[in-house]
């Protein structure tokens, strides 16, 4: 036996039992069989080749030969007394070959497909094959060696010429043929009656599928002349759609390149911009140090012998001050955190909003090579667009880390700030020595206090016009905003006309195409009642053939005429539902639209509301801190130390102490202005680059929920904020606390007093002094 897996077996047909085998793996055998004295094995497989097995001592069968056939054999006989042996092949043939082999054979073509079986008769006189055509052929197996034939006839024996039987079995075997006939007869006749039955069933069975198969193929032509006809429509679509999205693109890139130019400029001018303003800093940071060495070695002189007595009384102050510390470094790490969170959170929305484009560009770039595959060597130049919008898509992700890169900087810049305020903390203990000198001010403080009285009347006067102005701007705001909403309903109404017309244009296409269809489907009726018209004209001279036909041609054309008919009316009032189904769709879907316009309107009202509010109490809350500042300063006029430590906090003291505490707080607080403004500038730069990156990718997209910032709130200035670091709306560089810019009051940034004979707050004693003789 063979397998299908490369394997011959022989069995012992004993107790069935297998004895030897062949694998050759990689070979699926066909046809297995042995020579007559069963000691050589021939086989067949997918590897055109014919095996030959003996048996090799010790190691079960080998292939000893192997003859190529040139094709694959599927089935392989071999005659009785081994001279030929017959192969039969896939495509069919069958051949010859000469026995023992040696690769020559004859090959005769009988099949259109593969022989599936070989056999030989019992006297070797005819070959059966059976092939997958379905087709028996049988052969006549004649040998070419006349002698050897004759040598078979001669030793085949002769039939015998008597028959020795009694003449009771022979009329017994007569009278049995007789039955026998006359059944054979009675059969012959029932048979002959069922196949006349059966032929007639076949008859009528035939007649109507030939029928149904004649009406299928003529539906069948007219639905593929249809579906040829939209295909055609559909090509010409195409080619016009992919023609516009090429000229689109190509669009798209020049105003992209445009655009992209346009803004590196303006980060080149903004970068130079920003280091000029870095310089500056600089500089006016070293002078500052200078004159806080200066001043800072004089009063360690100065302070060294009244130390230690004075330590037990200042123990109480430096405990509020380190009070006071924790609470503003607490102040400083909420704020740090949460503009950490803002960056962060603002960075994966990004992220997301730009993996999101990314994925959809990829999937739209794989549907067009889907659709237009064959096309492909046409639209090389587009590939290349798409190509370039990926690099840019990377540039914008390295512009990403970029970004990360500023932050792990900005990061390092707190670090900083924080030594800073380390070092800071170290220069109050140097701050707390000036108590001494501070007593021996304490007359001259008195006369600074008319002339601060004078002042703040000045700067008073000064606040109330900014005020006036800052209201103005906000009804300004109001209005505007008003005239966005309006805008924005205007829009939404046009998009919503927009969409109504191109649902409209869609049903006009659709009626369009049934049109065409309805004209293609009458004009086939047309050619095939010209067809049939032209099979009558043969019977005119024949009536009553002329009779059936026309009342034929009237029965075929004028039936499906009327239902025609009908059929577009029902199509026609179809059309009509749904077009009115599409209609209430639409209003309800404008209704819903117009509630959730006024929803959205009333929240940003809400939230504008909650905005002022806001505004509001931080203004407060710095009316406050001044007024604060202004009764330490009117109590540190006048007091003694004793007083100073019950009351400094509250601001009734009269004490010098009083004076430097209210003098080391403001400072205190300038500085965490100044970083906290600082802070939020660097946040204003980081905003401006998201939107810029944003605006490369696509244009900005129309936005009906985004407002115009509130006087406080994220406000981008032109200049260094001067009290709070909060921005007004217009990004005009005035303090949104009391209304100054540049002034000198408390919350001003050190060193820039423009009043005379107040002391600039920069911690510089020598010109502190000269400006109180002045004054």
């Amino acid at each position: 036996t063979r397998s299908m897996y490369g394997a011959v077996y022989e069995w012992r047909l004993k107790d069935f039992k297998r004895e030897k085998e062949n694998v050759l793996k990689g070979c699926n055998y066909s046809s297995v069989l042995s020579t007559p004295d069963c000691k050589t094995l021939y086989a067949a497989g997918s590897d055109k080749k014919i095996k030959e097995f003996e048996e090799a001592p010790g190691s079960g069968t080998q292939i000893t030969k192997e003859i190529d056939a040139g094709t694959n054999l599927t089935q392989i006989c071999l005659l009785p007394n081994a001279k030929l042996m017959f192969a039969a092949t896939e495509s069919g043939a069958l051949r010859t070959y000469k026995f023992p082999l040696t690769g020559e054979f004859q090959e005769m073509k009988t099949h259109n497909a593969a022989v599936t079986r070989l056999k030989m008769s019992w006297d070797e006189q005819l070959l059966v094959t059976a092939g997958e055509d379905g087709c028996v052929f049988v052969y006549d197996v004649r040998d070419k060696d006349a002698k050897a034939a004759a040598r078979r006839e001669q030793e085949r024996l002769d039939w015998a010429a008597e028959v020795l039987v009694t003449r009771s079995e022979l009329d017994e075997r007569r009278t049995r043929m007789a039955e026998l006939e006359q059944q054979v007869a009675e059969l012959t006749m029932q048979t002959e009656y069922q196949l006349r039955l059966k032929d007639l069933h076949l008859q009528e069975r035939v007649k109507e599928l030939t029928e149904k198969f004649t009406a299928e193929l003529e539906g069948d032509r007219q639905k593929f002349e249809l579906l040829l006809q939209e295909k055609n429509e559909q090509e010409m679509e195409y080619e016009e759609k992919l023609k516009l999205a090429e000229e689109r693109a190509q669009a798209q890139l020049a105003a992209l390149d445009t655009q992209y130019q346009a803004k590196i400029m303006a980060e080149v001018e903004r970068y130079q911009q920003l280091l000029q303003e870095k310089e500056a800093l600089n500089e006016r940071w070293d002078e500052q140090n200078s004159l806080l060495v200066e001043s800072h070695e004089r009063v360690i002189a100065e302070l060294t012998e009244d130390y230690e007595a004075k330590l037990a009384d200042e123990a109480l102050k430096i405990e509020q001050l380190q009070q006071e510390k924790a609470e503003l470094e607490r102040e400083f790490e909420e704020i740090k955190r949460q503009l950490e969170e803002d960056a962060d959170r603002e960075i994966e929305e990004l992220k997301e909003k730009y993996e999101g484009k990314l994925s959809a560009e990829k999937d739209a770039s794989l549907r067009l090579k889907g659709e237009n595959g064959i096309m492909r060597k046409k639209f090389n130049a587009l590939q290349k667009d798409i190509e370039a919008q990926k690099e840019e898509i990377k540039n914008l992700f390295e512009q990403k880390r970029e970004l990360y890169a500023t932050i792990a900087s900005l990061e390092k810049d707190i670090a900083s700030l924080k030594r800073e305020i380390r070092e800071r903390d170290e220069t109050i203990g140097d701050k707390e020595r000036r108590i001494y000198d501070l007593k021996k001010k304490n007359q001259e403080l008195e006369k600074f206090k008319f002339v601060l009285d004078y002042k703040i009347k000045e700067l008073k006067k000064q606040i109330e016009p900014k005020e006036e102005e800052i209201a103005e701007m906000k009804e300004h705001i109001k209005s505007m905003d008003g005239e966005l909403e309006r805008y924005h309903k205007t829009n939404s109404g046009l998009d919503l006309l927009i969409s109504n017309l191109k649902l409209k244009q869609a049903g006009l296409q659709a009626e369009v195409l049934t049109q065409r269809s309805g004209k293609s489907d009458a004009e086939l009726a047309l050619n095939r009642m010209q067809h049939d018209l032209q099979q009558v004209i043969p019977f005119i001279q024949e009536p009553k053939a002329l009779k059936e036909k026309v009342k034929g041609l009237y029965q075929k054309y004028c039936g499906e005429a009327t239902l025609a008919a009908e059929e577009d009316a029902d199509l026609e009032r179809e059309a009509a539902r749904q077009r009115e189904y599409l209609e209430k769709t639409v209003d309800s879907l404008k209704r819903k639209l117009a509630k959730d316009s006024e929803l959205h309107r009333t929240d940003n009202l809400r939230i504008m509301q909650e905005n002022t509010a806001l505004i509001k109490e931080i203004n407060e809350l710095r009316r406050e801190i001044k007024s604060l500042r202004g009764k330490v300063g009117a109590g540190s006029l006048s007091g003694t130390v004793g007083a100073a430590l019950s009351s400094t906090r509250g601001g009734r003291g009269n004490s010098p102490l009083s004076a430097e505490l209210a003098e080391g707080l403001r400072r205190e607080l300038e500085m965490q202005r100044e970083l906290i403004s600082r802070l939020r500038e660097d946040t204003a730069a980081k905003d401006a680059r998201i939107r810029q990156l944003e605006g490369m990718v696509v244009p900005r997209p129309m936005s009906r929920e985004r407002l115009p910032p509130m006087d406080g709130f994220g406000g981008v200035p032109a200049a260094p904020l001067s009290a709070g670091g909060v921005g007004s709306v217009s990004g005009k560089p005035e303090s949104a606390g009391n209304g100054v810019s540049g002034g000198s009051v408390p919350g001003s940034r050190p060193g820039t007093s423009s009043l005379p004979g107040v002391p600039a707050a920069n911690g510089s004693r020598p010109e502190s002094r000269g400006n109180a003789g002045d004054g």
